[in-house]
């Protein structure tokens, strides 16, 4: 029996959903998973059936790291950090193939990352430590990852100008400013594994990619069991897929706006007669739901969205990746809601232009909308098809397999 192939992935292994893109090929590759500089940074241990945790300071260097895994292939969510880079500047100069895996829907970071609409996310590195007490907590640990970026820099002496560099502006400045700073395929994965075409199109513009970069499209894993998951009766009953929009401070959101909004939607809904029943983020706060009477709102998980989510007629929400299989389904009518404390901002975009939702500026609309609804469903109607085509590639219940084949390959 051949030796399965050991790959390092490289995200935050604590978001299980980021895993479950790898449901279909864990049992056909070895992980090692790479994200924290020691254990006591990890959230859960729900990682452990997808594979082994590795730690940045556990090795001397990320030339150290690779003689002692060996991968075959290296897979990042995303390139961004200090340790990432240098690991990807590595594995180029030790012939060993790396990946950007797509892990969700970009959103238009040219509203998002302006810093009179975000601000927050232009605070420097340091003082979102601080802001959130871990500095003293993980300092040893953090210590010995900096010895691992300073051997790594030693022993890539003809990039150490660039790294210094990068760092440099990086320490000062949010991921989408340092990236317009180096538009170069230092930082940037040999091979993108996308969502679809049109998903790809925001790396192409913001990791400034050439045209001919190789990517391969895969269609959605997450959405596999959307395909597959049971007809159901319809209720009379509205999915609100939300956002940790004031968790992070974007669009000015914060947490006494967010309450206020859940308030108006829960009354709005019951108004109405909809059931309300919420999506939330894996890192988002889910207080405000929790304080909704129970009989009007019911929070879902994973599981329990994929089993009941074709018998919801309205889905309504922030711009998200959630979204998609439900601006595909045939049976949905999909709202996005486009009015935040930095003002209207079509951050939906992509869905509105398209033709398969419709944005809210004001949930008063809702008393105009949910009693002409089916109008509005027969206008999304006939331009889901296309909208599958260009966003989710295949929505086929097999973009794990395709993924499978891809990290299988010896040919990549």
């Amino acid at each position: 029996m051949q030796p399965k192939p050991k790959i390092i992935f490289i995200g935050d292994y604590s978001r299980t959903d980021y895993l479950h893109l790898l449901e279909e090929v864990k049992e056909h590759c070895e992980f090692f998973l790479l994200h924290y500089a020691s254990p006591k940074e990890e959230k859960n241990k729900d990682y452990k059936r997808f594979g082994k945790a590795i730690y940045w300071k556990d090795f001397k260097s990320a030339f150290s790291l690779l003689s002692f895994i060996k991968p075959q292939k290296v897979v990042f969510l995303y390139i961004d950090t200090y340790y990432q880079l240098v690991l990807n500047l590595a594995c180029k100069h030790s012939n060993i193939p790396t990946f950007h895996l797509e892990h969700g829907l970009r959103a238009d970071y040219d509203i998002a990352f302006d810093i009179k609409i975000s601000p927050q996310l232009h605070k420097k590195p340091f003082q979102k430590i601080r802001d959130y007490s871990t500095l003293l907590q993980k300092l040893k640990a953090r210590l010995k990852a900096r010895k691992f970026l300073n051997k790594s820099i030693k022993e890539l002496p003809e990039e150490e100008e660039f790294i210094r560099s990068y760092i440099e502006v990086r320490r000062n400045h949010n991921y989408l400013d340092s990236f317009k700073r180096f538009p170069t395929d230092k930082r940037v994965a040999d091979t993108y594994i996308s969502f679809s075409p049109k998903v790809f199109e925001t790396h192409q513009k913001h990791d400034y990619l050439p045209q001919e970069h190789r990517v391969y499209f895969i269609g959605v894993p997450y959405f596999d069991a959307f395909h597959y998951s049971q007809a159901l009766s319809i209720q009379k009953a509205i999915l609100f897929i939300d956002q940790p929009l004031a968790e992070h401070r974007l669009l000015n959101w914060t947490p006494a706006y967010k309450e206020a909004f859940v308030r108006q939607l829960v009354k709005m809904c019951s108004l109405h007669n909809y059931r309300l029943y919420i999506k939330p983020h894996p890192i988002q706060n889910v207080k405000p739901w929790l304080e909704q009477n129970a009989k009007e709102t019911t929070l879902l998980t994973n599981e329990q969205l994929l089993a009941s989510c074709k018998s919801f007629p309205i889905i309504m929400g922030f711009y998200s990746t959630y979204l998609m299989p439900f601006a595909a389904l045939e049976h949905t009518t999909l709202l996005t809601y486009e009015n935040h404390p930095a003002g209207n901002f079509l951050v939906s975009k992509p869905f509105v232009d398209a033709g398969v939702a419709h944005p809210v500026y004001d949930l008063n609309e809702l008393h105009e909308i949910l009693p002409n609804i089916e109008k509005l469903h027969q206008k999304q109607l006939p331009n889901k098809k296309k909208f599958e085509e260009d966003w989710l590639y295949k929505f086929d219940g097999k973009a794990g397999a395709r993924l499978r084949d891809i990290l299988l390959s010896d040919n990549l």
